[in-house]
């Protein structure tokens, strides 16, 4: 029998918008609903977001990309004959646009105008949302920013400094351009790279950014450290200090595509507190002492991070409150 990959009638633009954040919340539910409907939803998800992924990085040519599209497209086709050449094209088509970035979503507002020589004020990005955002700045780079998070820049010249202010945490994927470095000002730290990608997280505890690619130098009360990738550069006591971690595990809270390897429960309880803002507690934690996951799973909210947690730990995880409770079935 032949795989049905779309056992609810899921629209495939929804879920093109869905992996570039732009999803509505009632469209975040047709996914999320889509993705419990069958492993093979699942595993058709992955595919696509990979190439998505791949593309948008630049690690994939344009023919590369379109002809991994139409195997895509071939499989579909194959599991669901109401995929005609009409419906297959609109939706590619889509997916093209959405490659290309001609999407701000509506989120931010841009407005360089000429100001003199007085300092250009700072105009507001991104607001304070419950939801994550997207924003595409003039120069290409790329922002995602995690619900309750606040981005500002200088309204400045087009061509002027690439200098933007945050409150709340963020994945970057900033452009390179000769001479002209990228600087996020945060509450205690400023990060200054040319080109990469990484995540900042900030919130009561502390102040952190995480490497994903490239290099990027944080300067904190008076120190500069520059942090690689697979490292983690972390204000703590107002002293500036590394470690090395998972970037992909931190970026993870944008998509909800988690590549864990060999991850310790210690690992796991510092990445929900720095991605959900959540605590866990570990009933008998002598019984997870050496306990190790790996694999790749979609948390897209609350259940299926239990749900997941559940299987991979082979415990009883619930949520109460604001703690994530861990304990031996």
């Amino acid at each position: 029998m032949s795989p049905h990959y779309n056992t609810n009638d899921l629209d495939y633009t929804i879920l093109i918008k869905f992996l570039d954040g732009q999803a509505s919340p009632e469209e975040s539910v047709l996914v999320a609903a889509w993705l419990k409907a069958s492993p093979d939803n699942q595993a058709l998800y992955f595919q696509i977001k990979d190439i998505f992924d791949q593309q948008l990085a630049a690690k994939i040519t344009a023919a590369d990309a379109d002809q991994s599209w139409q195997q895509v497209m071939a499989r579909l086709s194959a599991a669901d004959p109401r995929m005609s050449p009409v419906k297959q094209f609109g939706w590619l088509k889509y997916a093209a646009a959405i490659l290309m970035l001609v999407l701000a979503g509506g989120i931010a507002t841009y407005l360089f105008m000429h100001t003199g020589s007085r300092q250009a004020p700072l105009i507001v990005l991104v607001s304070k949302k419950g939801s994550v955002q997207t924003v595409l700045l003039p120069d290409s780079t790329r922002i995602w920013v995690k619900p309750g998070g606040l981005v500002k820049m200088r309204n400045v010249k087009e061509g002027g400094g690439r200098e933007i202010w945050l409150e709340g945490s963020a994945y970057f994927e900033v452009v390179k351009k000769a001479e002209t470095p990228f600087m996020v000002h945060m509450r205690d730290m400023t990060v200054t790279v040319l080109g990469t990608s990484f995540t900042v997280n900030e919130n009561n505890r502390h102040t952190a950014v995480v490497v994903n690619t490239g290099l990027i130098k944080a300067t904190a009360f008076n120190r500069e450290l520059l942090v690689h990738p697979g490292e983690r550069g972390m204000v703590v006591d107002s002293q500036i200090q590394m470690d090395h971690i998972n970037p992909q595990l931190y970026a993870a809270w944008k998509d909800g595509d988690y590549k864990f390897e060999n991850t310790s429960i210690d690992e796991i309880k510092d990445l929900l507190r720095a991605n959900y803002g959540y605590e866990m507690e570990i009933l008998q934690p002598e019984k997870f002492r050496d306990t190790r996951i790996s694999g790749r799973v979609l948390i897209t909210d609350e259940v299926s991070l239990c749900r997941s947690l559940g299987a991979m730990l082979e415990a009883g995880v619930r949520k109460e409150g604001n703690r994530i409770i861990i304990q031996p079935k």
